[in-house]
């Protein structure tokens, strides 16, 4: 017994003293970002262990400035916390910070890297996003996604104008969405309580809460092999049924293909591959296979869907709080729009419709922190050395409440994007960055943006949304997983105007 306690004991001097002899030659060679002292190997557990990890970390850069270091269990992050080094690392670094980490759940999710959202920079990922850009441009050509937006938002509106007590919005906003992503994407209308489009639904909502609340296997990616978690076995099973739909629903539209009929995202993509395929670029092509369009559906349906439908959720909350700017956006809408339908048309004239989302998607935070950066070579950012192969978060809340970027940043204030005509100014503040920048920029803002418009202006021009009598809002916002925000759940009343 006294030999393997002294055993034990040499064995951690030893990896104590290796640790420290790394840290002192790292530090001897590069001059890192500051950041609060923690525990080796165990790191800042406090942070990381929070569900508002986004905002003890703006709290941090307060003290420590804009470049953060923090450790989760013995890896070093940096957190970027305004737009002066957000711009400076993902638009004139270039490429510096466009890679992505390793993680055991982001293996699981991309299978193996074949994403665009989670595989990390390389010339197969730079095809992969040109075919996907291709892709949505393809779609945004006609009038698909118009009309897809006013036949969906139709039966949906009329279900929420049957309900005669107060209800939660959520309920009808998160079966809308997810019913025209599921058109959008495989070009089927379904029935308002179609069970395929409730899995998803499902699906989805255990994917962000058990990826939200962390798992052991991305801190020890060997468990997964050795003795995985239960969390992570769940996980597993839930992403193979998400993938095997998404592989038939895959199929199905290349057994149908026809050349030059465009009826929805999947045909848009496999036009771009077959546009690719007459270039002759038949090495790149070997790399991208059926699996990779797979994983682009993935990308572009779930990252659209939460994007979407929390955002109109932040949006309904803000016009009940502000009913006073629910009229302005109602005024709008009847003079620009009359009795027609809000369409593409319209987008360019609803200045303070579209000010609404834009400060909506400010300060409703759908993302605290966004997918981890990885950098893949040595670089700087706001005077510190970044190593290769580290992992950067951009802290969006933190952006988004900056002072030095936004007066009163807590206020719901669409007049920030107006000049002095009312008119939507032309370029958006700096930090102002709901989709990110850079290499990394989110492939589907170019759809997000008018969609999300379309459904906010459909529902004013139909519906007064208010609280109940006597109910004010709450204030409150709950976590639901990695610094997403949503308002705690509220009830309202809608009144036809129509």
């Amino acid at each position: 017994m006294i030999n393997i306690s002294l055993d034990t004991q040499t064995v951690l001097a030893g990896v104590s003293m290796g640790l420290v002899v790394f840290y002192v030659i790292k530090r001897m060679r590069y001059r890192l970002p500051p950041g609060p002292w923690c525990i080796p190997l165990i790191g800042h557990y406090k942070v990381y262990s929070s569900n508002g990890m986004h905002r003890k970390i703006a709290e941090l850069s307060k003290v420590y400035g804009p470049v953060v270091r923090l450790s989760f269990g013995p890896t070093s992050m940096i957190f970027l916390n305004d737009a002066e080094v957000v711009l400076e690392a993902m638009v004139k670094k270039k490429a510096d910070f466009a890679g992505r980490p390793k993680f055991a759940s982001g293996e699981m999710f991309s299978e193996g890297g074949k994403d665009i959202a989670l595989s990390t920079y390389s010339p197969t990922w730079k095809y992969h996003r040109k075919i996907a850009g291709k892709a949505i441009r393809h779609y945004l050509q006609g009038d698909l996604l118009e009309k897809m937006i006013q036949n969906n938002m139709d039966k949906f509106l009329d279900k929420m104008a049957e309900e005669k007590d107060p209800f939660i919005i959520r309920n009808h906003v998160d079966l809308m969405v997810y019913h025209q992503l599921y058109t959008m994407c495989f070009g089927e209308k379904r029935a308002i309580d179609d069970p395929e489009v409730k899995t998803f639904l499902e699906l989805d909502e255990a994917l962000i809460k058990d990826f939200g609340t962390g798992l052991l296997e991305d801190i020890v990616p060997y468990l997964k092999d050795i003795y995985p978690t239960t969390r992570w076995k769940n996980l597993s099973s839930k992403m193979d049924t998400l993938l095997n739909i998404l592989r038939a629903k895959f199929k199905q539209h290349v057994d149908k293909f026809e050349p030059g009929i465009n009826r929805d995202f999947i045909d848009s993509l496999l036009i771009s591959r077959q546009e690719a395929e007459n270039e002759g670029d038949e090495e790149t092509l070997e790399k991208l296979d059926d699996t990779h369009l797979v994983q682009t559906i993935s990308d572009i349906f779930f990252a659209g869907v939460d994007t979407t439908r929390f955002s109109i959720d932040w949006f309904v909350y803000f016009m009940t709080k502000h009913p006073e700017i629910q009229s302005k956006c109602q005024e709008e809408i009847d003079r620009v729009v009359g009795t027609e339908r809000p369409s593409m048309k319209h987008r360019d004239t609803l200045h303070f419709t579209e000010a609404c989302m834009f400060e909506t998607m400010r300060l409703g935070n759908v993302a605290g922190l966004g997918a981890p950066h990885m950098t893949i070579c040595d670089s700087q950012v706001g005077g510190y050395d970044i190593p290769k192969g580290t992992t950067v978060f951009i802290n969006f809340w933190a952006l988004h409440h900056d002072t030095k970027s936004w007066k009163e940043p807590e206020k719901f204030h669409p007049y920030r994007y107006l000049d002095e005509n009312g008119k939507f100014k032309p370029a958006k503040p700096d930090s102002w960055l709901p989709f990110s920048a850079g290499r990394r920029v989110c492939l589907g803002e170019t759809i997000a943006k008018p969609e999300i418009l379309l459904m906010c202006a459909n529902l004013l021009q139909r519906f007064e949304i208010r609280l109940p009598d006597g109910v004010k809002p709450n204030p409150e916002c709950k976590m639901t997983g990695f610094g997403i925000e949503l308002p705690s759940d509220y009830k309202i009343v809608v009144k036809e105007r129509i």
